[in-house]
C-alpha cells in the first residue's frame, strides 16, 4: 500500500510509502548478531564525534554522541536534575557552584575522570577560541570560569545568577581534555573520546555510514551489551523495512503510519514525549514578509488544523502545541490554549492586514529526517494555508544545507531562509521553558525575530532564584509569545522507534537514549 501526497506549489513532491507484507533490506546491512545491539539512524553526525558543532541534544546527534559522552547531570522524566559525571552539587551562592565528582572511573581511553578534567572542559575548551564560534556556545551560556577545589571537587562560577545552573551544565559533553589538545579538533573528531557507555576505538573509519561502538567498560555506567552498532540510513521507509526484516533491534525517527507494518512483523512500537515543540518560524525582520504584521502570524495559526494532524498523523498520542514549551516543561502555562482552527477568522485577519487574496510565499524544512512525520507535517501545513489564500512553496532541505543558511545572514541580518523555515521549540536539556529564548528571541545572529518587551521577563526568567517568580515570569512569557505568534505552532512533538521484542529495556527520557539500560534476550 502506498500513500503519496503533494504540497500546494512544492518545490519538490514529497512522497512516503508502507509497505506490508514484504521487507526490503536495507542496502550494506547485515542481520543482528546475538551481542549486537544495531540501531538504524538517520545518519552519522557531520561533525563525527565533536561535541561542540552540535551537541548531543540535536538530532542526529543525539542518537550517536549519547552513546559515548555524558555530562555532569542530566535532567530526568520528572524535571528534576540527577546525577551523571556528578555525584552530588550545591550552590555556593548565586553566582558559584560546585560539583562532586564520581571517583574511580576514567574516560575511554584510561585517563582519569576527575575536577582537573572538568576545570580543563570549561576554562580551555568550552571558554576557549574555538568553542566561541561553534553552536555550543550559546546552549551553555552561564560559565565563566572553574577552578579545582580537590580532586573530585570543582567550582564553576557563573557570569550572572544562574539558578538552573545544575540543569544547564548537562547539556555539555565531557571529553578527554588531553586527547583534544593532543590530537586538535579534526583528529579529535576522528577519535572522540568520553565517558560515556561505549567508546570509538582509534583509528575506526567513519566511512560508509556504519559505526561499531564497543563497551566502555571502564565507564562509570558500564553497558550490559558488548556492542553497539549505528547504522546511517537517511531514508525513514529503509529504516522501517530493517527493524520490520530483523537487520537492526532499533530503528528511531520512525513516523507512526508504520505502526501496522512493524507489529505486523513481530515487532513493537516504541513512543515518547519528545522535548520539542513543533514550530516553523515566520521571519518577521525582513521588509518584504507579509510575517512583519502579527495579524498575518495569527492568521496562519488559525489556518492550521493541529487536531487534525494530531489524530491523523500522530494517532493522537501528540497534543496540539500552544506556547514555546511542551506540557511536561517548567513553566509550561495550562492555561494558554492552542490557536483554533478557524479559518474565516483567518481570512478576516489576513483581510485586515491588507491581504484579502492572501499571498504567495516559500518554506523550508528538512524532511524525511529523524523528527516524526516531519514530511506530513510541512504538507499539511501547505494545504491548510491555502485554504486561506497563502499559496506555499515547501521546499525539502538536507540538513547540512539547512545548517549553514541557519548560520548564513542575508545582507539584511537575516537568516538564510525563505519567509517560513522549519525549527522547533527545543526546551532540552533544562526542560525549562527559558530554553526557548536561546535560539528563538533577538539573541541569535543572524536573526528571525526579535520583541525587545520580552526581556525584562526574559531576565527574570534566567536570573532569578526565587521559584515562585521565576515561575509567575516564565508562565506570562508564554502567553505574550502565544499571542505575538513568532512561529507557527503545530504539536508537541513525540519520537516514534521500532523495536526488535529481543530488545529489554529500552526508554528514551527527554529525547536521550538509555544505553546502559538496554538489554538482548
Amino acid at each position: 500500500m502506498e500513500k503519496t501526497g503533494k504540497g500546494p506549489r512544492t518545490g519538490r513532491s514529497v512522497s512516503f510509502s508502507v509497505v506490508f507484507g514484504t521487507a526490503l533490506l536495507a542496502p550494506g546491512l547485515a542481520f543482528a548478531q546475538a551481542n549486537e545491539l544495531r540501531m538504524a539512524i538517520p545518519d552519522i553526525p557531520t561533525q563525527l564525534g565533536n561535541p561542540y558543532i552540535s551537541t548531543a541534544f540535536t538530532s542526529p546527534a543525539i542518537f550517536f554522541l549519547g552513546a559515548i559522552y555524558d555530562g555532569l547531570t542530566i535532567v530526568g522524566a520528572d524535571g528534576n536534575t540527577a546525577p551523571r559525571i556528578a555525584s552530588a552539587w550545591k550552590n555556593v551562592d548565586k553566582d558559584t557552584w560546585q560539583f562532586t565528582i564520581r571517583s574511580g572511573t576514567t574516560f575511554a581511553n584510561g585517563k582519569p575522570l576527575n575536577a582537573a578534567a572538568i576545570a580543563a572542559n570549561i576554562n580551555d575548551m568550552l571558554l576557549g577560541d574555538y568553542a566561541k564560534w561553534q553552536q555550543i556556545f550559546p546552549l551553555i551560556p552561564s560559565p565563566e570560569s572553574a577552578r579545582v577545589i580537590d580532586t573530585n571537587t570543582v567550582e564553576i562560577r557563573t557570569k550572572k545568577p544562574a539558578p538552573i545552573f545544575d540543569k544547564e551544565i548537562g547539556g555539555l559533553p565531557i571529553a578527554e581534555p588531553g586527547a583534544w589538545k593532543d590530537l586538535g579538533v579534526e583528529n579529535y573528531a576522528k577519535n572522540p573520546v568520553g565517558t560515556g557507555p561505549f567508546k570509538v576505538e582509534p583509528g575506526t573509519s567513519w566511512a560508509g555510514g556504519i559505526m561499531r561502538l564497543p563497551a566502555h567498560t571502564g565507564s562509570w555506567h558500564a553497558p550490559k551489551v558488548p556492542m553497539v552498532v549505528m547504522n546511517a540510513i537517511p531514508e525513514r521507509q529503509a529504516r522501517v523495512n530493517a527493524i520490520e526484516s530483523g537487520q537492526v533491534d532499533v530503528a528511531v525517527g520512525l513516523n507512526m503510519d508504520a505502526y501496522d507494518t512493524v507489529i505486523k512483523a513481530g515487532r513493537n512500537i516504541y513512543t515518547a514525549a519528545a522535548p520539542v515543540v513543533y514550530a516553523v518560524p515566520l521571519i518577521s525582520l525582513r521588509d518584504s514578509s507579509p510575517f512583519k504584521d502579527v495579524r498575518v502570524r495569527q492568521a496562519v495559526n488559525y489556518a492550521l488544523d493541529k487536531e487534525s494532524m494530531n489524530a491523523n498523523l500522530f494517532r493522537g498520542l501528540a497534543s496540539p502545541a500552544s506556547q514555546p514549551a511542551t506540557p511536561s516543561t517548567y513553566g509550561f502555562n495550562p492555561n494558554v490554549t492552542a490557536y483554533p482552527y478557524d479559518p474565516a477568522k483567518a481570512k478576516a485577519l489576513l483581510a485586515e492586514a491588507g491581504y484579502p487574496n492572501g499571498f504567495k510565499t516559500a518554506m523550508e524544512g528538512v524532511m524525511g529526517g529523524s523528527q516524526t512525520a516531519d514530511t506530513e507535517v510541512y504538507q499539511q501545513i501547505g494545504l491548510d494555508l491555502a485554504r486561506v489564500g497563502i499559496q506555499v512553496d515547501v521546499i525539502s532541505v538536507r540538513f547540512a544545507d539547512w545548517l549553514k543558511k541557519w548560520t548564513t545572514a542575508r545582507p539584511d541580518g537575516t537568516v538564510d531562509f525563505p519567509d517560513m523555515f522549519g525549527l522547533g521549540y527545543f526546551v532540552s536539556p533544562e526542560m525549562d521553558a527559558v530554553r526557548s529564548y536561546t535560539q528563538h528571541w533577538c539573541e541569535k545572529t543572524p536573526k528571525w525575530y526579535c520583541n525587545e518587551s520580552l526581556r525584562p521577563l526574559i531576565e527574570v526568567a534566567r536570573t532569578e532564584f526565587d521559584s515562585a517568580k521565576r515561575l509567575a515570569a516564565l508562565q506570562q512569557l508564554m502567553q505574550l509569545s502565544h499571542d505575538d505568534a513568532p512561529v507557527l505552532f503545530t504539536v508537541n512533538q513525540i519520537d516514534v522507534a521500532g523495536i526488535n521484542k529481543r530488545v529489554q529495556n529500552f526508554r528514551m527520557v527527554n529525547r536521550q537514549i538509555d544505553f546502559e539500560a538496554a538489554a538482548l534476550q
